[in-house]
């Protein structure tokens, strides 16, 4: 009766309007799900696609397999409404313009200016007020502003790649901390009229579409080292492997692509370095042969927030956990049997190996994968981070997850 009457509203007020991604949200998540989402918005609107698509895929997990549910690490995020970002084109000056990037022969006009008028752009007071509630709530807290537009990770358009997420570290005195998440929101909100993104649309003739940013912002999953926070593993992973690089392994069964420390390195391939590929039913098959060819696409470098220096950054991997005492190290790296190693220890290359081989961590990341196309019916991609907590048990933040393309 009314509370499906209320649900129902709910889900088209703030979840979502687009019909597929509605009848999922009606199947798998509940009115307090939706009252808890209601309590964690800034400002109104919709939460947009990638925020539904992480909701979504918790929601499913959990109903899905309850082992599976137990190892979710619980994210802490707030969701900043779409309604907040029409606002901000409109204060700053910038809403002309982007009435303007409607038409294929002159979309490109004038988003320049539209880009520097949003990143000087100021928000209303009391949304401001909410700023600064959830940043007083965060602490020191290192968190990340996500792009969450309304187009984004809903069935057809991915948008991978195309809108920016920003880091903050969030060290040093609140009015700094306030000051830097100003600016990333900014950011993510001027990369909505970024070329590419604009090219996105184009290509896909969606330009008259009406492309609205939320945002998703996310405590980062992870911990202290020393003056560094990050995560122990994150990465991407797909429930259907378009890389079958031996007869062996099977595409159904999904892969992923494993990264040590911030995801952003499985996300946007880096520099010249490279990344774990683990097929799910053959983790032990590599496309390398033998140890020297392991270590020499092994992954070198990793990514971090420098809590000294209050910014993501990069820096090699072995230099980072030499500071960091309490890494289940062996889980993650193989010490390589070379003479000479630096500091007279041994040098570790980065291989997953014992992660792999004698956890269940390869079993439960396929048993998600496939609860969710199941769910989907359609192959899905996510990104995750994780964490072990002690011994070899772990804890599974996911982050996101669309239809793959």
């Amino acid at each position: 009766g009314r509370a499906r009457e209320t649900f129902h509203t709910l889900v088209r007020m703030i979840v979502t309007r687009d019909a597929g991604m509605q009848a999922l949200a009606e199947r798998y998540l509940t009115l307090p799900d939706v009252l808890d989402i209601r309590r964690r918005m800034i400002g109104t609107g919709l939460v947009g696609g990638k925020t539904v698509g992480l909701l979504l895929s918790r929601a499913i997990v959990r109903q899905a397999d309850p082992r599976l549910a137990g190892l979710l690490e619980e994210h802490d995020s707030f969701y900043v409404g779409s309604d907040v970002f029409y606002d901000s084109l409109v204060r700053s000056g910038a809403w002309p313009i982007r009435q303007k990037q409607r038409q294929p022969d002159s979309f490109l006009d004038g988003a320049e200016e539209a880009r520097r008028l949003i990143l000087a752009g100021d928000f209303p007071a009391h949304v401001m007020r909410q700023f600064e509630e959830m940043l007083d709530y965060f602490g020191p807290s290192p968190f990340i502003v996500r792009s969450s537009s309304l187009l984004e990770d809903n069935y057809g358009h991915a948008f991978a790649g195309t809108y920016e997420s920003v880091f903050c570290a969030n060290q040093g005195p609140r009015g700094e901390r306030l000051q830097e998440l100003l600016r990333a929101i900014r950011q993510v909100y001027a990369s909505s009229m970024s070329e590419s993104a604009l090219r996105y649309r184009a290509d896909r003739g969606i330009l008259d579409r009406d492309e609205q940013m939320a945002l998703l912002i996310m405590r980062v999953s992870g911990a202290v080292y020393g003056t560094r926070y990050y995560p122990q593993m994150a990465g991407v992973g797909f429930s259907f492997n378009p890389y079958a690089w031996d007869p062996g392994i099977d595409p159904q069964a999904g892969v992923i692509r494993l990264v040590f420390g911030l995801g952003t390195r499985a996300v946007n391939r880096s520099d010249d370095d490279y990344t774990r590929l683990v097929a799910l039913n053959a983790p032990g098959k590599r496309p390398e042969a033998g140890f020297d060819e392991v270590a020499r696409y092994a992954q070198r470098r990793m990514d971090f927030l420098d809590l000294e220096a209050n910014r993501q950054t990069s820096d090699w991997f072995t230099d980072v956990v030499r500071d960091a005492a309490d890494l289940p190290l062996d889980l993650f790296a193989t010490p390589e049997q070379t003479e000479g190693a630096r500091g007279g220890g041994p040098n570790w290359v980065l291989t997953f190996d014992r992660l792999l081989e004698h956890t269940d961590f390869v079993k439960d990341l396929r048993g998600i994968l496939q609860a969710l196309e199941a769910a989907y019916r359609h192959p899905v991609d996510i990104e995750f981070a994780a964490n072990i907590v002690e011994g070899d048990r772990y804890k599974i933040n996911l982050l996101q997850c669309r239809p793959l393309q």
